[in-house]
């Protein structure tokens, strides 16, 4: 086993931040997946899902205050549709295979492109969270404004911001293998001004239910609900 000490690459790792690091074990705990632990329990390490946790909040926080303060025009569905869009896991996993992030990660080379492109997204987050911890966070909101919020205006002038069922259909795909199923479960009021009411499951567990003055109203209510209690 090479030296612990080596494992972090600083110059590629400065290289991607445009900045020096200060802190080796921050960095150490940031690029370290679990997958790569897995194949070598030896080294005794700290995964970097903690990082991960820290980073998403780090980027949430600065993506959000972003959208607030440049589209005032904007409802809080629309803010959190922009946000989701610019901030979901293929993203993050695109935004981190074009900066080279595979090049200082220690991860699993048993993994799949799709399960590879998961990991790079996730270690993206931790990658933010430690430029937070080391740097600061104004270093960590250059970083995101460069990185991730430079599409921010392409997406809301396409409009290419997905309404939330197909997003939460993207998010239950990729997490769980399988799509959440719409159930109509009530239609009322006099047929000018229909109310309909659906209620959304996974396999056999109500996750969620939406109304609106149409079926799709009704299910993109119910999916901006979840995606909202799931904090997405």
């Amino acid at each position: 086993m090479k030296n612990i000490s080596k494992l972090v690459k600083i110059k590629e790792i400065e290289k991607i931040l445009g900045a020096k690091i200060k802190n080796k074990n921050i960095w150490l705990e940031a690029v370290t997946h679990k997958s790569w632990l897995f194949l070598n329990p030896e080294t005794k390490l700290s995964h970097n899902e903690r990082l991960e946790f820290l980073g998403d909040s780090v980027i949430q926080t600065i993506v959000s205050w972003y959208l607030y303060r440049n589209f005032p025009e904007f409802s809080e569905g629309d803010l959190s549709l922009v946000r989701a869009s610019l901030i979901n896991r293929q993203r993050l996993g695109e935004i981190a295979e074009k900066i080279g992030l595979e090049k200082i990660l220690l991860i699993g080379k048993v993994l799949d492109r799709k399960g590879k492109r998961t990991v790079l997204g996730n270690s993206l987050e931790a990658i933010i969270g430690a430029i937070f911890l080391d740097l600061g966070f104004e270093k960590a909101k250059e970083f995101v404004e460069k990185n991730i919020l430079i599409e921010a205006e392409k997406i809301i002038k396409e409009k290419s911001y997905k309404d939330p069922k197909s997003f939460l259909q993207e998010i239950f795909q990729a997490k769980y293998g399988k799509l959440p199923i719409y159930k109509l479960v009530e239609i009322t009021g006099p047929p000018h001004k229909r109310k309909f009411k659906v209620e959304v499951y996974l396999d056999d567990k109500k996750i969620g239910e939406g109304k609106g003055d149409s079926k799709q109203k009704a299910e993109f209510d119910a999916a901006f609900k979840i995606l909202k209690n799931l904090k997405i």
